[in-house]
């Protein structure tokens, strides 16, 4: 380390630290607060490396981010025989080690391994409850894995518990998932066991609440800590009721706890082993009867849960919508408003997936030679039990229009044909439709799309954008592409057929845009009826005059 400080006289910098050997002139056994640990700085040759710390021959009992198991694959030479535990110093990907100087890795390391055995006991448990799950599921008991299936996390609820050969699956009894039932040569996949109760108990104050680690097993007391502490009001007065009326007569109960802490939210679940199978209210067995605990292995996989975890837009979680259209553009906004939290979709679309369309389409081949609405529904479904496709194989018509808007709670319109937008907008309209509506549509030639937001209850709708001053239709104003452009972009393939040409980037840009509409709509963001017009390098709104005073749709001249 020419001209550079080296690691042992950085080591040696700090009073708190003795050397007790040195194996290499990067690699140490240190001693510090009474603890030993092996130091091994990061790689000269290797900007990407960071330093690694490991506990030797102690518990850490007491330590946060001290790994369970024993390293048994350090491959250094000289390294004297003992226990090696891996200190976890450092969250994935919050460092960036290629630019940082090989120096301030080391300090950077022993700082943090100072800071975290000097931590008061206030700062350890805001650092275990960060790896509950961890230390919860290494230590649970049993085979099964215990997936949970939550619709909502601040009430108490009870449960329905679900066995394969496998998993057991805790849902709350709000929740349906959709595979349930399947059956396997005529044999049920999912069986409900009736010998066990399960509930969901939400925990309001995490305060004082630690996983099992070492030193630190769960027993009976830290479950009746929970329900009743006199110290800490830990669940709600809502919630207390709960328990006091709720009634068990089995021998077997599994809780559910659910808590949030340090910007996470924590699900796990415990089996209660009673003395008696007689019934009680939940919380006299909790207090009275139970005998046992065994921690379980709990995995959360409900799609609320998923969607949080990815920032998803929950407001559309249980909201109905209606999409027509199942083409290039319809398959896109499908799949991500689904992927991005909608559970409760229906598609209309009379189509056959052809040759040609395979490029655009989002799934690629898959369906050739099918409706686009069931394929999509069956790609779709596959993602969650919890989500709800149904692709109509048919186009929609003026009955159905008016039957599926009273029940939706957004109506989005992706197809190519402006008739067919134009046709609908007119009966939504003319039926007092309450039910936003999205129109969305490309031009030909890859660089403008639209996005029209109506409230029919507002001035402004699709057939302004086909009128003029005087109130004769005449072709779409808002479109941006000269006349004799939008000719050159049309494929022709026999008998009057066409295809409009313009690339994947803009559907990818305008299904983007459409989920962040969506958003603002749920926020109620939209004061008035508005048309954006997207281009490859921005997103505005448009400088078509809308809406027209003269609509014979939504305007003066239909009150003529």
């Amino acid at each position: 380390m020419d001209n550079q400080i080296t690691v042992k006289e950085l080591l040696e910098s700090y009073d708190e630290i003795t050397i007790k050997k040195e194996i290499t002139k990067e690699i140490f056994i240190i001693k510090l607060y009474e603890k030993e640990f092996l130091f091994v700085a990061p790689l000269h040759e290797d900007p990407t490396s960071s330093t690694a710390v490991f506990l030797y021959n102690d518990s850490g009992v007491s330590i946060p981010h001290i790994m369970l198991q024993d390293e048994s694959c350090l491959n250094i030479k000289n390294l004297p025989q003992g226990k090696y535990r891996w200190v976890c110093l450092y969250e994935n990907e919050s460092v960036v080690n290629s630019i940082i100087p090989y120096e301030d890795k080391v300090i950077d390391a022993i700082n943090r391994l100072l800071e975290l055995l000097s931590m008061n006991n206030f700062e350890k448990e805001r650092e275990f409850q960060k790896e509950f799950m961890f230390y919860w599921n290494n230590q649970s008991v049993g085979y099964n894995k215990f997936d949970i299936y939550l619709s909502q996390e601040q009430r108490f609820s009870k449960m329905c518990v679900y066995y394969n050969q496998y998993n057991v699956r805790l849902i709350e009894r709000s929740l349906y998932l959709k595979d349930i039932d399947q059956r396997k040569n005529t044999k049920r996949i999912w069986v409900e066991h009736l010998e066990s109760d399960a509930y969901y108990i939400p925990i309001s104050d995490c305060r004082g609440i630690l996983p099992p680690h070492r030193g630190h097993f769960w027993t009976v007391q830290d479950v009746r800590n929970i329900v009743y502490a006199k110290q800490i009001e830990h669940i709600s007065d809502e919630t207390y009721s709960a328990l006091k009326n709720t009634y068990s007569n089995t021998r077997t109960n599994i809780l559910v706890f659910g808590m949030h802490s340090n910007v996470m939210n924590i699900v796990f679940a415990v089996k209660l082993i009673c003395k008696h199978a007689k019934k009680g209210s939940l919380m006299n067995k909790i207090q009275n009867d139970c005998i046992a605990v065994e921690p379980l292995e709990t995995h959360r996989k409900d799609y609320l849960y998923l969607c949080k975890q990815i920032g998803n837009d929950i407001g559309i979680m249980k909201k109905k919508i209606l999409i027509v259209g199942a083409g290039s553009l319809g398959s896109y906004v499908i799949s991500e408003i689904v992927k991005n939290g909608a559970t409760n979709v229906r598609i209309y679309d009379g189509d056959i997936l052809e040759d040609e369309n395979i490029c655009r389409w989002a799934y690629g081949g898959l369906g050739k030679g099918s409706n686009k609405a069931k394929t999509i529904e069956f790609l779709l479904n596959l993602l969650h039990p919890e989500i709800n496709v149904e692709g109509i194989p048919s186009n929609i018509d003026e009955k159905t229009i008016l039957e599926e808007a009273q029940q939706s709670d957004l109506i989005i319109f992706t197809v190519g044909s402006s008739d067919i937008q134009l046709k609908f907008n007119k009966i939504l309209k003319n039926n007092a439709c309450t039910t936003p509506t999205i129109f969305v549509w490309l031009e030909a030639g890859g660089q403008y799309s639209h996005i029209l937001i109506v409230n029919y209850s507002k001035k402004g709708c699709f057939e302004c954008l086909y009128t003029n001053e005087k109130g004769d239709l005449i072709n779409n104003r808002a479109q941006l592409n000269l006349v004799e452009d939008e000719k050159n972009y049309l494929i022709r393939n026999g008998c009057g057929g066409t295809r409009a040409a313009y690339g994947t980037s803009i559907i990818l840009r305008t299904t983007a845009v459409l989920l962040n509409v969506i958003k603002k709509i749920q926020e109620n963001e939209f004061a008035e009826n508005i048309l954006l017009d997207i281009s490859p390098n921005d997103v505005k709104v448009s400088d078509t005059p809308f809406p027209m005073e003269a609509c014979g749709c939504c305007g003066n001249k239909k009150l003529e």
